[in-house]
């Protein structure tokens, strides 16, 4: 076993209670709060140079919350024994972005990304799902970590403590970003263009998932659907239903044709397209002329180039559509990503390294992921355009558990210290 192993394993119990803390008090996308905040003062009790808030974020966030829902997070956070306020409070508004960097000299750039948001939905409160049993089920109703973001956050801080106590290991500089929104696919956009990132030469993510066993590893993954995720405000015009309903303009017939107009899109274009109008409000009463509806759509595709074209061509048919109705429309975009693929070289460089390590049993060099969309993919892409290389790896975390964004998800903790063991190798390689 090598001394990076060693300390991993001997890291294992504290990482273990970081993951459950996490898990714990779940934030969704832009109230990362708690969590930036943890992970701000770790850092930057360990040495390193943190950068954070408005800071780091230097675009548009896309998709925030409404302010009822930072304020209720932000408040949670500040209820809190364990933090520390001053590194809280700049993360206030939603401005929950972090990154710790350490200079270690000359030699390359490269950037470690983790993912820290929570999703919507209510925790498992049986008594087979582990969280619940071991008293670390979410504390906050309606929110939980279903997608192995704790585990992220646990694996990021692991690394960070070990790079902090073996600086004479490294070379050239090393950044570990904690991004916010990850679900939403917004976060990484508002963070991509700030300096830190203008030249990277090495960019690694990581993801856990549930629904593959836990002695895999795949050391770089491609095709992960491009997206984007937009939100449309039909306006039309209230009147009485029965008294005066030529007064009136109906925002729910528009809504109603621009659904299935959508779906009958779909058949224009292959197959690897995903087109989802996913809800739908409309009215106030059964006796007053709709006045206004509200869709929220994605667009997904296999690559940068199609979802453009899905995008576009599926704005031209809302527009048409309000317009034949007499109606206007507001078009928000609220979250994308891009299709990416990992650098072919680094991920035949990772794949040797997992295989030397002899953690996983089952090791797969590049494979095809499309069927999701990753947020990640615009640091990637951002990246290899720049000169860089960058890969995106997946590691087996099942438990027997459900899978992923269902209530009762769950991970093998095994996998944190042997994820950990992984991005330390590579930090360390030249």
């Amino acid at each position: 076993m090598s001394s990076i192993s060693k300390y991993f394993q001997d890291l294992q119990k504290e990482m273990i209670q970081w993951r459950r803390l996490f898990h714990k008090y779940p934030e969704p996308a832009w109230c990362e709060f708690g969590t930036a905040a943890f992970v701000a003062q770790s850092l930057k009790e360990w040495g390193f140079e943190v950068c954070m808030g408005k800071d780091l974020i230097c675009d548009e966030r896309m998709n925030l919350p409404i302010t009822e829902n930072l304020n209720k997070f932000y408040s949670l956070a500040k209820e809190r024994k364990d933090l520390d306020k001053a590194l809280l409070e700049k993360t206030k508004g939603g401005y929950t972005a972090v990154a710790g960097v350490l200079n270690c000299g000359d030699g390359p750039v490269k950037v470690f990304r983790v993912d820290m948001d929570a999703l919507p939905i209510n925790e498992s409160q049986l008594e087979e799902h582990l969280p619940f049993s071991k008293g670390f089920a979410s504390a906050y109703d309606g929110f939980m970590h279903a997608c192995g973001h704790d585990a992220h956050s646990a694996i990021g801080l692991g690394l960070a403590k070990y790079l902090s106590q073996h600086k004479e290991k490294l070379q050239g500089k090393l950044i570990l970003l904690f991004q916010p929104a990850e679900e939403g696919l917004g976060g990484m956009a508002a963070v991509v263009k700030h300096p830190l990132f203008k030249k990277v030469d090495e960019a690694y993510g990581l993801h856990v998932w549930a629904n593959r066993a836990s002695n895999e590893f795949i050391s770089g993954t491609f095709g992960q659907l491009a997206s984007r995720k937009f939100d449309v405000e039909i306006i039309g015009k209230a009147s009485h239903a029965a008294l005066a309903p030529e007064k009136g303009i109906n925002a729910m017939l528009p809504a109603a044709e621009i659904i299935l107009s959508l779906e009958k899109l779909k058949a224009e274009f292959p197959s690897h397209i995903r087109l989802n109008v996913g809800q739908m409000q409309a009215g106030t009463a059964r006796n007053i002329v709709c006045p206004e509806a509200h869709l929220k759509i994605e667009t997904r595709a296999g690559d940068t180039a199609t979802r453009d074209q899905l995008f576009n061509e599926s704005i031209k048919t809302i527009k048409e559509i309000t317009s034949k109705y007499a109606c206007n429309c507001k078009i928000s975009v609220v979250g994308e990503s891009e299709s990416a693929a990992s650098s072919a070289d680094l991920a035949k460089v990772v794949h040797q390294m997992v295989m030397s390590t002899g953690l996983f049993s089952h090791c797969i060099e590049t494979e095809l992921h499309n069927t999701y969309s990753e947020d990640y993919c615009t640091l990637m892409n951002h990246v290899q355009k720049t000169g860089g290389k960058a890969v995106f790896m997946g590691v087996g975390a099942s438990n027997q558990a459900g899978t992923h964004h269902q209530t009762d998800f769950d991970i093998s903790e095994e996998i944190l210290w042997k994820s950990a063991t992984i991005l330390a190798e590579l930090a360390c390689y030249n």
